[in-house]
């Protein structure tokens, strides 16, 4: 009789651990979802960055600084970068937009050509939920997640006081000789912001100074190169020219190394690349005004992260520029913002 009960008491206590067995994996399970759910279900994240043009090595540094977050959160995160080969094709960058809203990313990070173009897919984005951080261009509207720039005003303000200092060393009198802006593109906010910056802070500081007519070259070096040779060949008292962005200031560099004219005229330039790094070393162009891009694409995908999971992002953030000159390029923290990648 006590084997019999021993038994059944066996055999019941199997059964209770088989049972116990066979329901643990769905306890397991149903955390593991609603520690997913806390993400939206996505991981990694998947945010998205939009430049302005694949064709500019100041916006492959933004994407470097984007990936280079992306390294850093250790698999939480998926960049994928993508935009128009040119600044000029804002249409085309209107729709990698719309494209990429229609996947549904966790993020988006974007430096819209236009400041009015990619306006309503913004809005749409955010919407739908989709946090959007906007760098360098400043759209006009109050609809996004946070906004990092340069101040292009105050940083092309910097470059027309260096200039006014660079005249003062050459023994160059400025009154009643000519300056000219050659500028990327007409209608974007950045560029207005660095051409009207220049041009009021130059005629501040040198009243009677003649400003030409700005000359807009589409973002492309050759016809920078162009607008520059004529303007010096028809005006042999011109000593002053600001170029906008990277692009012009290759064409620029170009046109006065060719004319033999950098010794007389002098040249600031916004933003950096090789060649322009390789013309201010040559002395050909006497400084840049020089941005963070790998900083603003690194910080772009981290706030993009604090969106997605809820903390509170600062709406707009200026970030300093800095006037590089052939005499402070090789301090250490100058030469990391010429070589972000080193």
């Amino acid at each position: 009789m006590k084997k019999k009960v021993f038994s059944l008491l066996l055999v019941l206590v199997l059964l209770l651990m088989v049972l116990a067995g066979c329901g643990q994996p769905t306890d397991v399970q149903e955390e593991s979802g609603g520690d997913a759910g806390e993400t939206n279900g996505k991981e990694p994240y998947q945010i998205s960055v939009i430049v302005k043009a694949t064709d500019s090595d100041y916006w492959q540094t933004l994407i470097a600084g984007a990936k280079a977050a992306e390294k850093d959160l250790n698999g939480k995160v998926v960049v994928t970068p993508d935009g128009p080969p040119s600044e000029t094709d804002i249409d085309k960058q209107v729709s990698i937009l719309e494209n990429v809203i229609s996947t549904q990313p966790d993020a988006i990070c974007i430096a819209s050509s236009s400041s009015d173009a990619t306006v309503p897919a913004v809005e749409d984005a955010m919407s739908k939920g989709i946090p959007v951080i906007t760098i360098d261009n400043q759209l006009n509207t109050d609809n996004y997640t946070s906004f990092l720039a340069t101040d292009h005003r105050i940083a092309a303000a910097e470059a027309a006081k260096a200039m006014v200092k660079d005249w003062e060393q050459m023994n160059i009198d400025p009154s009643g000789k000519k300056v000219i802006v050659i500028s990327s593109i007409a209608g974007s906010k950045v560029n207005t912001d660095r051409d009207e910056g220049f041009i009021e802070k130059i005629t501040e500081l040198v009243p009677d100074i003649v400003v030409l007519e700005t000359q807009y070259a589409d973002n492309d070096i050759s016809k920078a190169l162009s607008i520059a040779e004529s303007t010096i060949a028809a005006n042999p008292d011109l000593i002053g020219i600001f170029a906008d962005n990277n692009h012009m200031g290759v064409g620029v560099a170009k046109a006065l190394e060719e004319t033999g004219k950098y010794t007389d005229i002098v040249c600031y330039a916004f933003d950096t690349n090789e060649d322009e790094i390789n013309a201010l070393k040559n002395g050909i162009l006497r400084g840049l005004v020089v941005q963070n891009p790998f900083g603003m694409g690194y910080d772009g995908v981290m706030y993009a992260v604090d969106a997605i999971e809820g903390r509170e992002v600062q709406k707009d953030i200026i970030i300093d520029a800095t006037i590089v000159t052939k005499e402070n390029m090789e301090e250490p923290e100058i030469h990391k913002l010429l070589y972000p990648l080193e």
